[in-house]
């Protein structure tokens, strides 16, 4: 196996091992021996990943959530009756034992970094992955601060030896991406936990464990432009990702001749679907576009920033996206923006998850943020079965 990275830290629950029932049952016993109302799984699956003693408290009644007597006779009852039925439920998601064993055999230095306190980390970690030897592993100890403070990669980074260049942490919660971004090392988010991360947030993602070899391999493609944002600009154009660069005439969005995104413009607001084309070469004319679209207020990029590319053609059906791009931080270096144009399938489905509102049918627009339009726009690609003309109709509606 290839390795991107020589060191890999893992969160433990939810990300290696799914532990939620045997903590939901634990907590509901400490809860039961006071006749206080019990939780279900959906409800413990939001409490997780702060440390026990946070977990504790939040099934407590509300009224009582600052009592710490309460806190503590509470917690010594749930740690006495986690510790023995601590792996009554608990397993290894699918597909986990193999990836740690790939990764050790391809030399990556492998650390656990959890919440969970000290005890129970070390005793699960041990239990279910024996053959591992693992550089670090480390839970909630006295007199050392919870993720998201960094001090745990820190930890990690002494034990191993290895870089912050060089070391990503994997996890399934906000607070695991924010104690990579605090430590200053690279983060991968995973679907498959307790948070229901997605790959719309703005960080690499991996829906399954195959994905995830396939990021922590560095078997993918990084966005080769940098986004235009020309200053001004009130329309923001985003695709999925560009072609391969063999199919590129231009180094810029759009790239492929035989796409058709600027002769639409170019019927559009010349009345010549050529006005962009460099005379009797197939390639288009980035200088005239360039200065087109800064005149005009127009921003462009992609709704992916890192991709794999399954088959070795332009479709978008054939893009598993990587890392998305974080859409919010886009859109602050462009404050005038008012509008967010999708030219295809995949990047419109982006944008409706990730600011949780309808896919808009092809030429139309739904309302997001009270304050900005999202259209959707034919694909421009010739394999789109819509004549040019007809295509272009549906553009004309963004200028009027």
């Amino acid at each position: 196996m290839q390795l991107k990275y020589k060191l890999v830290l893992f969160d433990l629950d939810g990300t290696l091992i799914d532990s939620l029932e045997d903590l939901a049952e634990a907590v509901n016993h400490a809860l039961s021996l006071r006749g206080y109302p019990l939780h279900g799984l959906d409800e413990y699956r939001k409490m997780v990943g702060h440390g026990v003693r946070n977990l504790v408290t939040q099934a407590l009644p509300e009224a009582l959530r600052a009592d710490e007597g309460l806190i503590d006779a509470a917690l010594a009852d749930f740690k006495a009756y986690y510790s023995s039925h601590i792996d009554v439920h608990t397993r290894p998601y699918p597909g986990i034992p193999e990836l740690l064993r790939d990764l050790d055999a391809s030399g990556a230095r492998i650390a656990v970094a959890s919440n969970k306190f000290q005890a129970g980390t070390e005793k699960l970690v041990k239990e279910f992955f024996p053959e591992i030897p693992f550089a670090a592993i480390l839970g909630n100890r006295e007199g050392f601060p919870l993720k998201p403070d960094p001090e745990i990669v820190g930890e990690a980074l002494r034990s191993s030896g290895i870089s912050r260049e060089e070391a990503v942490l994997v996890g399934d919660s906000g607070t695991d991406m924010l104690t990579a971004r605090n430590g200053d090392i690279d983060a991968i988010a995973v679907g498959w936990g307790y948070r229901q991360m997605s790959a719309a947030e703005g960080h690499r993602f991996a829906g399954s464990v195959q994905q995830l070899r396939t990021i922590l391999s560095g078997d993918f493609e990084s966005h080769p432009f940098e986004p235009f944002l020309p200053s001004g600009a009130r329309m923001l154009f985003l695709g999925s990702f560009p072609p391969q660069q063999h199919r590129w005439c231009m180094p810029f969005y759009y790239p492929n001749w035989i796409n058709d995104f600027w002769r639409i413009l170019g019927l559009i607001h010349f009345g010549d679907k050529n006005h962009f084309c460099v005379p009797g070469e197939k390639r288009f004319d980035e200088a005239l576009i360039r200065e087109f679209c800064t005149a005009r207020g127009l921003a462009f990029y992609d709704t992916a920033c890192e991709v794999r590319r399954l088959r070795d053609n332009a479709s978008d059906a054939f893009l598993e996206v990587v890392t998305p791009t974080d859409i919010p931080a886009l859109l602050q270096r462009i404050p005038q923006c008012r509008m967010i144009i999708t030219t295809g399938e995949k990047a419109s489905g982006v944008i409706a998850e990730r600011f949780g509102c309808p896919v808009p049918e092809i030429g139309g627009c739904v309302e997001i943020e009270g304050r900005m339009q999202f259209w959707r726009m034919p694909s421009s690609s010739r394999a789109y079965p819509l004549p040019l003309e007809k295509k272009a109709e549906y553009y004309r509606r963004l200028f009027q």
